[in-house]
């Protein structure tokens, strides 16, 4: 029975801590009562309240259990208050309904959809069942007071930045983000891609796709959500491809052409000196020029310095054949529409050897010439330039996980973003793969530091989206100086070195560190 008692003990005061209630007498009391009722063992000073009740008229009992009287002091209570009580009847009715009215509030609250308003109301309705004395109340009325006191709804003011939304009506609430979630924004998405794929799709130097561009155009302007679903993806794809080959298949006539040109200048130029005075070495130099000139290895420069070099002999020289040119002055006529001809051909294939087709930045070989170019000003002018070698991190994970056209999406838009943020003396070139390199005119080490880490961050900021999924890109830097470095390829080896030592560091960085 002894050990029995301490457990009693024990659980009552586990209960008391659970329940939140103060350690007094009076509770200590009730709970050791009722936890020694639930085990089964019958306790003298717990039978006091049945042993009195007993003797009671039974309307007094009835009255008794609405106040659920678990000792002799609350009997006690009871019982003086019945006595004192000048309408017993009203007061007891007044009594009820006001309980059963908190209860139904209560019970109100539990399905505003609020969970600690809604735990607060159980817990509430819990203590007023099984607990109700003054005490127990008071404890209730202390908990809503802290409640109201503390309750802050300033989380609803995040729904502000999505459109308006009522916060004063639950149900006016959810009808409003019901309007802002069925809302369809792809409309106007496609409406601003679309002429940026109808530009796309027009061929760069070839034409032959008129009828073709013309019917995807009117489908694209008239039908934007189209471009959301598979077979006009496929279609726009496919015309993408003819457009390349297009292209491809025109360059390959124009130098065909610009071949045919320079033959028949070379013959008839060697007509011309064959029937002059000009000395017989001096046709050797000019037709050796002439001979010498290959597409396959000289650059389009070279090709117009070479003309212009024949054309510079072919002046000094042929002064004395004023009668004969002016009698075949439409044959010169014909040789100078083909020499214009000529130049504005070699004009646009310079722009195409010069410009990178994807990046649209300079390509490798005119990065090399803009190197010599700065190097040559330094060597005589000390002009002083920096080297940045910007490298995209994890392009081969791009490639393999999303695919190469997501790749030549993120190559193209890093190319703009350089080509937005340079300054106009500077020049941008995709020097390989995946990686670029700007030439920084008169620009110090620091300067140099600053530009690289903020076009760091731009790309790692920018929002690099492929089929409706975000990508997130980040790019190293390697940055080197030419004076402090003895030629043009140790600087540029420093640069690609420092490139290393970010990719080593974890990547999304720049080195050297100021």
């Amino acid at each position: 029975m002894a050990t029995t008692i301490n457990e009693i003990i024990k659980d009552s005061l586990e209960l008391i801590k659970a329940e939140h209630l103060n350690l007094t007498p009076d509770n200590y009391a009730k709970v050791f009562c009722k936890v020694a009722k639930q085990k089964g063992v019958i306790v003298e000073d717990c039978q006091k309240v049945d042993k009195y009740t007993k003797k009671l008229d039974p309307n007094i009992v009835t009255d008794m259990k609405r106040f659920n009287i678990s000792n002799v002091d609350e009997l006690l209570a009871f019982l003086v208050a019945k006595l004192n009580r000048a309408n017993e009847g009203d007061a007891l009715k007044m009594v009820n309904t006001l309980a059963t009215l908190t209860k139904r509030v209560l019970q109100a609250i539990t399905l505003l959809h609020d969970t600690k308003a809604t735990n607060l109301a159980n817990a509430s309705l819990e203590r007023l069942d099984f607990h109700q004395n003054l005490q127990s109340i008071d404890l209730v009325k202390e908990k809503w007071f802290d409640f109201i006191s503390n309750y802050d709804d300033s989380y609803l003011k995040k729904l502000d930045a999505f459109g308006h939304v009522s916060k004063d009506d639950l149900e006016a609430m959810v009808r409003d983000l019901i309007k802002i979630l069925s809302k369809d924004n792809s409309t106007e998405l496609y409406k601003a891609i679309v002429p940026l794929i109808i530009a796309t799709l027009v061929p760069s130097i070839a034409s032959g796709m008129n009828d073709e561009l013309a019917t995807i155009s009117h489908e694209l302007r008239n039908s934007p959500d189209a471009l959301g679903t598979p077979a006009l993806q496929q279609e726009i794809k496919k015309l993408i491809s003819k457009r390349i080959e297009l292209d491809k298949t025109e360059v390959q006539k124009k130098i065909s052409a610009l071949d045919k040109i320079l033959d028949e200048i070379n013959k008839k130029l060697f007509e011309l000196i064959q029937s002059s005075n000009i000395s017989h070495e001096q046709v050797k130099v000019i037709k050796k020029d002439l001979q010498n000139i290959n597409f396959e290895h000289d650059s389009f420069e070279n090709v117009q310095l070479k003309l212009l070099n024949i054309a510079s002999s072919l002046e000094n020289e042929t002064r004395s054949l004023s009668e004969k040119m002016m009698s075949n002055q439409e044959t010169i006529t014909k040789l100078q529409n083909r020499v214009s001809k000529l130049e504005s051909a070699l004009l646009v294939a310079k722009q195409e050897v010069k410009e990178d087709y994807l990046t649209h930045v300079a390509t490798k070989r005119a990065l090399a010439n803009e190197l010599g170019r700065v190097e040559d000003a330094f060597m005589r002018y000390k002009i002083d330039y920096t080297l940045c070698f910007i490298d995209i991190d994890h392009f081969k994970m791009v490639n393999d996980t999303y695919g190469h056209e997501a790749g030549d999406v993120i190559l193209s838009t890093v190319g703009k973003i350089l080509r937005k943020y340079v300054r106009q003396v500077d020049f941008v070139g995709r020097y390989g793969g995946e990686e670029f390199l700007v030439i920084l005119p008169s620009t110090d080490l620091a300067h140099a530091i600053h530009f690289a880490d903020k076009i760091r961050s731009i790309v790692e900021q920018f929002k690099f989206l492929y089929k409706n999924e975000r990508i997130n890109v980040t790019v190293s830097c390697g940055v080197s100086q030419r004076s402090q470095h003895k030629t043009k390829d140790e600087t540029l080896s420093s640069a690609d070195s420092f490139l290393y030592k970010a990719k080593e560091a974890g990547r999304n960085q720049v080195m050297p560190v100021l």
